[in-house]
């Protein structure tokens, strides 16, 4: 990985060519294809973090070009590579500005899930509550099934397709901010590997976000859960979205509090096999990274250790 990242950052046309034979595997490869579009962004975002933020733009836009036009070539549906860049590679350029600005791994975090926002808040007001939609495509999947032979309870229960409906559009944005942090993350680390080994870890490690972000989303939490109707269904996406970046400060606690008391890494691949099987894991997590803000377990862990001795 490092000769890749140290390719990537040997010139713009390198960069270029990494980005675009990664974005445009995309469609050759489906079941490779979102993890190598991730890739691509991450391509973006070392660049803007290593070399600047005009350099990381210049490489996106031509990256872009030439991969609109192989779309063209191969014959797929150049809007999808177009959705790619702006759902992907843009805000991680953009994020990637931010980190690259203030060299504040928290700040890059909240400009990500502003991102996510400002979209659901845009679909709310150009569209109103997208409920009734998801619930027609739903059902419209469910019935695509039943002619194929296939069936899913779960998909006829309408009581229940309604409820995931009304969550729909903020799963997808919460979706795609965490993507947008993966590649964030993983240029971040490439960085690191080429500057300074050791200094993404520590970096993670002490990953916390402020006190008024914290009020804020248990504040739309509270929101979502005292209120009705759209408002409520709003505010649940909304806190989805707002919880994704104490899902990394949650994954940041642990890995920290499992190196100071030593323990393997696969107490880490046990953490995330569960993350990966049980959803719920995933939000208890969430919660966890939340709570700390208020009570900083890394710091009590520390104070009691120096306590201990």
């Amino acid at each position: 990985m490092k000769a890749l990242a140290a390719y990537i950052v040997s010139g713009r046309w390198q960069a270029v060519l990494a980005a675009v034979i990664s974005g445009s595997l995309t469609i050759l490869l489906p079941p490779f294809g979102g993890i190598l579009n991730y890739l691509a962004a991450a391509v973006v975002a070392l660049v803007t973090l290593h070399v600047g933020m005009l350099a990381g733009l210049q490489v996106m836009v031509i990256a872009a070009a030439i991969m609109l036009l192989l779309y063209q070539l191969l014959g797929a549906q150049a809007v999808v590579a177009l959705v790619l860049v702006l759902m992907l590679w843009l805000p991680c350029w953009a994020t990637a500005a931010v980190l690259q600005q203030t060299n504040s791994l928290g700040q890059a975090l909240k400009a990500a899930t502003l991102f996510g926002v400002c979209l659901l808040l845009l679909v709310f007001g150009l569209y109103g509550n997208p409920t009734a939609w998801w619930l027609e495509q739903l059902q419209q999947v469910e019935t695509t099934l039943a002619e194929a032979g296939l069936s899913f309870p779960a998909l006829a229960d309408v009581q229940l397709l309604q409820e995931v409906s009304a969550l729909m559009t903020g799963v997808v944005f919460a979706s795609l901010v965490i993507g947008v942090l993966g590649s964030l993350l993983l240029a971040r680390w490439w960085q690191s590997v080429l500057v300074h080994p050791g200094a993404f870890r520590d970096e993670f490690y002490a990953l916390r976000l402020g006190a008024t972000n914290g009020l804020i989303t248990l504040g739309i939490m509270l929101l979502a859960r005292f209120t009705q109707g759209t408002v409520s269904e709003f505010g649940a996406q909304l806190a989805m979205i707002m919880l994704v970046p104490y899902l990394l400060v949650g994954l940041a606690v642990i890995h920290s509090l499992l190196k100071r008391k030593g323990r393997g890494g696969g107490w880490l691949v046990a953490v995330y096999v569960l993350l990966a099987i049980v959803p719920q894991a995933t939000l208890l997590l969430a919660a966890g990274g939340l709570l700390d803000t208020w009570i900083d377990f890394r710091r009590r862990l520390a104070r009691d250790e120096d306590s201990a001795v």
